[in-house]
């Protein structure tokens, strides 16, 4: 296999596939346990969620109330935790994340962490940011043009 296009500093597949796989068609864990991809939507996600790990070792990929790790999802787990016909989910381009070290944070500061990390890679232009602030997560995803932010 060619040299991967991004290797995660913090994540493995397992931590964001929905079926806890050490593989997808988006990513593969290294032998160190590793993300690595090729895929350009999904490098893009994963440079956001490694500094975002670097500043806060708290973030991690929510699971649903059906088990799975909200991440990339195949088409049959989407359908079956009713996301969006075309989710970005399914496209291994999204993620839905917390900080489990600041249950507290307020939507605006969410959203303000997660926007200051994809500045920091000159990403701030690609990524689209849905907040769920009840609930104190938030959802990220890579491929539109950011256009602000969502409230689910």
């Amino acid at each position: 296999m060619k040299k991967p296009l991004y290797v995660s500093r913090h994540w493995s597949v397992r931590e964001w596939d929905a079926l806890k796989r050490s593989s997808n068609e988006y990513a593969w864990d290294n032998e160190h346990g590793r993300l690595c991809t090729n895929d350009e939507n999904t490098a893009n996600l994963f440079k956001v969620m490694d500094t975002l790990r670097d500043w806060n070792k708290g973030w991690v990929v929510n699971t649903t109330r059906a088990g799975y790790k909200s991440g990339y999802r195949t088409p049959a787990v989407n359908r079956e935790v009713g996301g969006a016909a075309n989710s970005w989910h399914t496209k291994g381009c999204a993620a839905d994340i917390h900080n489990a070290m600041d249950y507290n944070a307020s939507a605006t500061a969410l959203f303000n962490t997660v926007m200051d990390a994809a500045r920091a890679h000159g990403l701030e232009g690609k990524i689209n940011v849905g907040l769920y602030h009840r609930e104190g997560w938030v959802h990220i995803e890579f491929v539109f043009k950011h256009t602000g932010h969502w409230s689910g």
